[in-house]
């Protein structure tokens, strides 16, 4: 493909890849007849689509972009804590999911109101709302910047593209045509991430056990087991913990994930399904680290130059060497492949957040408000409030792109700090009340407040504390979730327990002794 640009091929790919996505919106639209039908699929989704979907959604384009570029400049270390993620299973699958699917919700939050009351519900929601907005928007704009990247159209014109497209079928569709085309850009990028190694392959006539010779040579095996200075970057034991707190606090209490778990039939499908994206989630990351490695040992091979003064000009790099392999080294239509890939790592997430931002908007404000869609209007106010979120998406993507044209600053590297900062109160407010039953709406309010100010503290100490190192970002979630978890513990001895007749089903000490799913099944 060289440095040309698009090729006639590439754009062949991607217009018939958004045709493609517009074209399942069109197709589900007949079936929107009801709330339930636009939000949850009227749960009647298969569990393996629905978990495919979850992964997809879960792994943004920064992501899909970045690890490739954190194999290459620091190593291992977010590999060595890759089954981290199967620890969380656990405890979803036997906290959360049974609790959520037996009370028959439409969203997490509504939880919150059962087991403390309607002000820590409020708090939920605007919270989420306001989180995934945000990142609604980041990811759109990363997206955006990738392919303009590598093609050298406007920022601008790729995020009203993407944009609008991700309105079109995501509004059309609802949930259902969001968990269809999630399973399908899901599968666009695997191939992609497929097609690195193989290039790699057939132009360097190596294979996996020198790219690995290489790239241990370079020192990119080794790392840190743990480390007491909370300014290492990355450790393995660090990364463990951040991890499987993200996974823990995303399952079980962002509204994206719980979402899929109330559009399939039974509670032991919505397990399955979690089973099914933790997997898949590991699959396609561990590929994305093996296409660094493969990247690591053919832009070496390729440099002609020793080893040691490769490694202080690919640190430099090394965040563009997954991009610039797709623009100059992949034949026309398998680049096109490629970046149909990065689009899809964004719209999946993109359409999903559109999808569970719009429900909460109805389901925790304007009809726990009663206001209620009048009737025989099928689901117009639910699509209307889709495009709504979906304009707010694309007009914070243009506001980054604006501000980042105009002032040059990292406002990306900013907005992930920030984007951070709620995942973990988030869990507090929904773990503490599953797993407490002292714990009241007070110090769950609380518990949530100290949460936020950790991750705060943990973000921006170098800001905020004049630190003269910022703090490792794998410690953003797990030090507000743990801070804020057993600071509301500690605090709801300082309250009057609630009423344990209110809490029957709704924490786990009240469910002991209820009959596990296979038992319930026989």
């Amino acid at each position: 493909m060289g440095n040309s640009g698009l090729g006639y091929w590439d754009v062949v790919v991607l217009i018939g890849y958004l045709l493609g996505l517009s074209g399942i919106g069109a197709f589900f639209s007949r079936r929107q007849r009801s709330p339930e039908e636009y939000f949850l699929a009227g749960r009647r989704m298969p569990w393996f689509i629905v978990g495919i979907s979850l992964a997809a959604t879960l792994i943004s384009t920064a992501t899909y972009v970045s690890v490739p570029g954190e194999m290459i400049r620091y190593g291992i270390g977010f590999f060595s804590a890759l089954l981290a993620y199967l620890l969380v299973i656990p405890v979803v699958t036997r906290v959360v999911i049974p609790t959520l699917t037996r009370l028959r919700l439409r969203s997490v939050y509504e939880y919150l109101e059962q087991r403390y009351d309607g002000s820590v519900r409020s708090l939920g929601a605007f919270a989420f709302i306001l989180s995934r907005l945000v990142w609604t928007g980041l990811i759109l704009y990363t997206a955006s910047f990738a392919v303009s990247t590598m093609t050298g159209i406007s920022v601008v014109a790729i995020i009203l593209v993407i944009g609008v497209v991700t309105i079109f079928y995501t509004m059309l569709g609802g949930l259902r045509a969001v968990i269809w085309t999630d399973a399908l850009q899901f599968a666009i990028m695997i191939g992609g991430v497929l097609a690195i190694p193989l290039v790699v392959w057939i132009r360097t006539q190596t294979g996996p056990d020198i790219w690995w010779r290489i790239f241990s040579q370079a020192g990119r095996t080794h790392v840190e087991v743990f480390s007491f200075d909370p300014t290492v970057r990355v450790t393995i034991g660090g990364m463990w913990l951040a991890i499987f707190f993200w996974n823990l606090c995303t399952y079980g209490a962002d509204q994206i994930a719980v979402q899929r778990y109330l559009s399939t039939p039974t509670t032991e499908a919505a397990c399955r399904s979690l089973w099914i994206s933790t997997l898949g989630t590991i699959v396609l990351i561990g590929l994305l680290m093996f296409c660094g490695v493969a990247l690591f040992a053919f832009s070496y091979m390729r440099s002609g130059t020793s080893l040691i003064a490769f490694q202080a000009e690919i640190a430099r790099e090394a965040d563009r060497v997954f991009p610039r392999f797709i623009v100059q080294e992949l034949p026309e239509g398998i680049s096109g492949l490629l970046m149909a890939a990065v689009l899809a790592a964004a719209m999946s997430s993109l359409s999903s957040g559109i999808n569970a931002i719009a429900q909460v908007i109805v389901t925790d404000g304007l009809e726990r408000f009663g206001q209620r869609a009048p009737s025989g209007s099928g689901v117009k106010r639910e699509r209307t409030l889709a495009g709504i979120v979906g304009m707010f998406g694309i007009g914070i993507a243009l506001v980054l792109a604006t501000a980042v044209r105009t002032t040059g600053w990292n406002l990306v590297e900013l907005m992930e700090r920030v984007n951070h900062l709620l995942v973990g109160p988030l869990g507090v407010l929904v773990f503490g009340g599953l797993l407490f039953s002292r714990v009241g709406r007070a110090a769950a309010s609380i518990g949530f407040v100290l949460a936020l100010t950790t991750s705060l503290v943990v973000s921006f100490g170098k800001e905020f504390l004049g630190l003269s190192r910022s703090l490792s970002f794998m410690w953003i979630i797990p030090g507000s979730f743990l801070v804020g978890l057993l600071g509301a513990f500690a605090l709801s001895f300082l309250f009057p327990p609630p009423d344990r007749t209110r809490l029957i089903g709704l924490t786990l000490p009240e469910r002991q002794g209820e009959p596990t799913i296979r038992e319930a099944r026989s």
